[in-house]
């Protein structure tokens, strides 16, 4: 949120909370309202407008409706090119109209501050080198999550796991460094690209890969490692909740009409 001045602009609740904690760095704030109960941030990054509820469904739609209703917040609600809220929050069709966003995707944000147990799989696993391996981690990904914008060249990468050989791997998963708590070592992790050729699943090798990834991140000073999901993705939720991840965060996104792919859900 770009520093420790931004985040003195939230109510005191939502100082701590690690979603807004962890992507702070990302982002510069441009309105913040609501209280204690509920809030929504407006920020921008890359260019880009977002709006970002946390708290009570109901007073999050409220605060949604005011902000769009508003004359005084004009320009910025016509810079808005994205939403995300509490599931259950119900924006009236006057508000989204204002926004011009529409429903795209249902995801939640999990996250763990523990090391899990050792996997089988995981003496399979190899840290990969984000340079000399890109071709094979984005040839493996165009198979296994052609969906993902992740990428082993993107600025902030912490690190690429994979299985399989040089020259062909099965499963990866990244990680990309996000900011933590200001008055800790102010550092946490995100997984993202994970993904496992449709010929190698059922053997256990996504649940190895996160393992690995999520113990690096501890093991290299993380406070806490997150990830998201597609709320439907039952599967991977319950892996997830095995390797000691808890669902903080159940969100509803919203975006243009053109809105596709990886712009629709969680950053995976």
């Amino acid at each position: 949120m770009g520093g420790q001045g931004a985040l003195e602009r939230l109510p005191a609740r939502w100082r701590t909370d690690r979603l807004l904690l962890g992507d702070r760095s990302r982002w510069r704030v441009v309105d913040v309202r609501g209280d204690d109960k509920s809030v929504v941030v407006a920020v921008e990054r890359e260019g880009r407008a977002t709006l970002l509820g946390r708290g009570d469904a109901g007073g999050v739609a409220r605060l949604v409706d005011a902000l769009a209703a508003d004359p005084g917040a004009a320009d910025l609600v016509g810079a808005v090119t994205w939403l995300s809220h509490p599931r259950g929050a119900q924006p009236s069709a006057a508000a989204l109209t204002a926004l011009a966003l529409e429903p795209v995707s249902a995801w939640d944000w999990m996250v763990t501050g523990w090391a899990p147990g050792v996997l089988d799989g995981e003496a399979d696993v190899v840290r990969l080198d984000p340079d000399a391996d890109a071709e094979a981690i984005r040839a493996c990904l165009a198979q296994a999550n052609p969906g993902t914008s992740a990428d082993p060249s993107h600025r902030g990468e912490a690190g690429w796991w994979g299985v399989g050989t040089s020259a062909e791997l099965v499963g990866v998963v990244g990680a990309a460094v996000r900011a933590g708590d200001p008055g800790g070592r102010d550092t946490s992790w995100h997984l993202h690209g994970l993904g496992v050729l449709p010929r190698a699943r059922g053997a256990g090798l996504g649940a190895a890969l996160t393992a690995a990834a999520t113990r690096a991140g501890l093991r290299d000073g993380a406070e806490w490692v997150s990830l998201g999901l597609y709320a439907s993705n039952g599967v991977a939720r319950r892996v997830y909740e095995r390797l000691g991840f808890a669902t903080e965060a159940c969100m509803a996104s919203y975006g243009p009409a053109v809105t596709t792919g990886s712009e629709a859900g969680p950053h995976h």
